[in-house]
């Protein structure tokens, strides 16, 4: 276990597990995710690397299945998942609930799959990933990413998301959305401009559908929270028509993220919020565009 930077109450509790395979890594100053994460697949023994985040859950029999599949795989170079719970206080989802296409480019999956009113629902969350300690080390995560670590380093790993990715599809994760929302709300406004600039510069990374995408729903939406104004929106789009693509499905979420959603947030009564969201959440409509 890697413990980024100074934490006596963390290293006091480890101290307790009896358990001579636990082994803790304590950063002497904290060095962010990505690099943390590199320093403890270097530091790690065995032949596969499993990732838990400290506020993320694993079930019991997680590792066992993931084994079990990985012993029919004939690829080394593969990602092995599993579903998880995205738990939100006392509401609960199982996620993703997408699965790549054949031929899906991994930028579009990771991006692209949005139902017409819901969030996206095909995010590979990091507590479910098991992998050889081989490949990760061929394919660090990139050092000092402050934001979107988890995307750049499936971009720069997987390349046949058919072939990469297996799943095992029951749940046996728990993604704890309530702890980690205020932290992953502040990094979203705070960081939109780094994320416009990761998508714009990484040319080979994403497709031009998969760069507008991202640009009118996660960095459109930081601009709105954070009452960036509308000429700031626009911008964004008109990045869409430089960089990007500009498809139905494109101006729908710009339509949606921009005008629509605040309309609705400031008159609709509550119940029809709840009763959109959940309509959203089981249609894919919205994401063929």
């Amino acid at each position: 276990m890697v413990i980024d930077g100074p934490d006596a109450a963390t290293r006091e509790s480890l101290a307790t597990v009896d358990d001579p395979r636990l082994r803790v890594v304590e950063n002497p100053t904290n060095v962010g995710i990505s690099n943390a994460r590199n320093i403890g697949i270097r530091a790690a023994r065995g032949e596969w690397i499993a990732m838990l985040d400290d506020d993320d859950e694993w079930l019991p029999t997680k590792i066992e299945k993931q084994l079990a599949l990985a012993s029919t795989l004939k690829r080394e170079d593969v990602l092995i998942l599993t579903l998880y719970y995205d738990r939100h206080g006392a509401r609960e989802t199982i996620q993703p609930r997408r699965f790549p296409r054949p031929g899906q480019p991994i930028s579009e999956y990771l991006a692209c799959e949005f139902p017409l009113f819901g969030s996206r629902e095909s995010f590979l969350q990091t507590s479910t990933w098991m992998a050889r300690r081989a490949f990760m080390l061929d394919h660090p995560f990139t050092p000092d990413m402050r934001i979107n670590e988890d995307p750049d380093w499936l971009l720069h790993a997987i390349h046949d998301p058919i072939n990469q990715l297996a799943f095992v599809r029951e749940p046996l994760a728990v993604f704890h959305t309530a702890e980690s929302h205020t932290r992953l709300s502040v990094n979203r406004k705070m960081g939109w401009k780094e994320v416009r600039d990761w998508v714009v510069d990484g040319k080979d990374l994403f497709t031009p559908k998969a760069r507008s995408y991202i640009l009118v729903t996660h960095c459109l939406r930081a601009c709105v929270e954070s009452n960036c104004g509308i000429r700031v929106c626009f911008s964004l789009l008109g990045d869409c028509w430089r960089y990007g693509a500009i498809t139905p499905g494109v101006l729908w979420f710009f339509f949606r993220t921009a005008f629509l959603f605040p309309a609705v947030k400031r008159w609709a009564p509550r119940a029809l919020i709840a009763t959109l969201a959940k309509w959203g959440r089981s249609s894919w409509a919205g994401t063929r565009g």
